[in-house]
């Protein structure tokens, strides 16, 4: 395990363009020559991606380095865009979180082309030669959210009602390892065969989709609570805290429902989502390490333009935990 620290910190809320930002008493600036790191992200708004942009921000200007931050706003048709402007503008690097595989796959490949070295950060797209792909084992996290269902929370799948999946943005990756890693785990013969039949049932298995945002995931919910059945029992698996939350609020605002009758787990470990399972209302959220994340991408970036120096293994994987601790030891 690289480290796992435990993050909190302020919502970013303000969108767009960031002017490029230096240290003036950074040390060793003839080095870099005051070259730019383009940072992208997918959407500030979202706790863990200020942590990320701070941290790579704060890197960054350490170690000489002028840093342009862009923000997606959740929106995949803007990253390209946003890509195409750090070209233009001769960025040194670029530190994306990617959006979409599909939309960004092209205009990464144009900065490749030019020989602009790119880290991903969290999330990647396939068929681009990255430098590396620093990220959380997502398929790991949904493994742990499954394995922690089936063994530790002691719900008997005979009993539940079913299950709600709340997914992300649709071809974003961590949309799509999350729902990997939990729905392969429920499907394995290491779940066993209540759950596989569980899960194999699409009238109790239910597939929403929040877009990993608050009111998206309460509004869905909502919609779909007058379907449910108010004495049931259900798992709701969010992909990420902020749709637990919507999901929570969703679920408090129906007089219909209990919210005891929710499990509900998260991921990220956000602070609010921490708060969530301290008071109960909320069971697990996984937890990821976005501080050591945006450092390690810029620590790469740095040797590798000093130094040339290449990764070993482009992919860089942070471990995941749970909160609160009760899935050790696994197997």
């Amino acid at each position: 395990m690289k480290k796992l620290l435990a993050v909190s910190c302020l919502t970013l809320a303000a969108t767009g363009l960031l002017a490029g930002c230096s240290d003036q008493n950074s040390a060793d600036t003839t080095a870099t020559d005051q070259k730019t790191i383009a940072l992208m992200i997918s959407n500030r708004s979202n706790e863990f991606f200020g942590v990320l942009e701070r941290s790579a921000v704060e890197q960054a200007k350490t170690l000489g380095y002028n840093i342009e931050v862009y923000d997606g706003g959740n929106d995949a048709t803007r990253q390209p865009s946003q890509v195409e402007d750090a070209i233009t503008k001769g960025v040194s690097a670029i530190i994306i979180n990617p959006l979409n595989q599909d939309a960004t796959r092209s205009v990464l490949n144009d900065a490749i082309d030019r020989d602009i070295p790119i880290v991903s950060v969290d999330t990647t797209v396939a068929n681009v030669d990255m430098l590396a792909r620093v990220a959380t084992d997502n398929v790991d996290g949904g493994k742990f959210a499954a394995e922690w269902l089936v063994k530790k929370s002691g719900i008997n799948p005979e009993e539940l009602t079913g299950i709600i999946h709340m997914q992300g943005l649709d071809g974003h990756t961590a949309h799509i390892t999350r729902a990997r890693g939990f729905t392969e785990y429920l499907q394995s013969e290491a779940a066993g065969t209540a759950w596989n039949t569980l899960t194999a049932d699409p009238q109790k298995y239910i597939r929403l989709t929040g877009d990993f945002a608050q009111d998206v995931s309460q509004s869905v919910l909502e919609a779909k609570l007058s379907a449910l059945d108010p004495a049931g029992k259900y798992v709701i698996y969010n992909e990420n805290d902020v749709m637990a939350i919507g999901s929570i609020g969703a679920i408090k605002n129906d007089s219909r429902f209990n919210l005891k009758n929710f499990t509900i787990v998260g991921f990220d470990g956000s602070s609010e989502g921490k708060r969530l399972v301290d008071e109960g209302e909320m069971q697990v959220t996984i937890v990821q390490d976005f501080q050591y994340i945006g450092e390690h991408a810029v620590n790469v970036l740095d040797d590798f333009l000093r130094n040339n120096t290449i990764p070993a293994n482009a992919d860089i994987p942070v471990e995941v935990i749970m909160y609160p601790s009760v899935q050790t030891p696994r197997g």
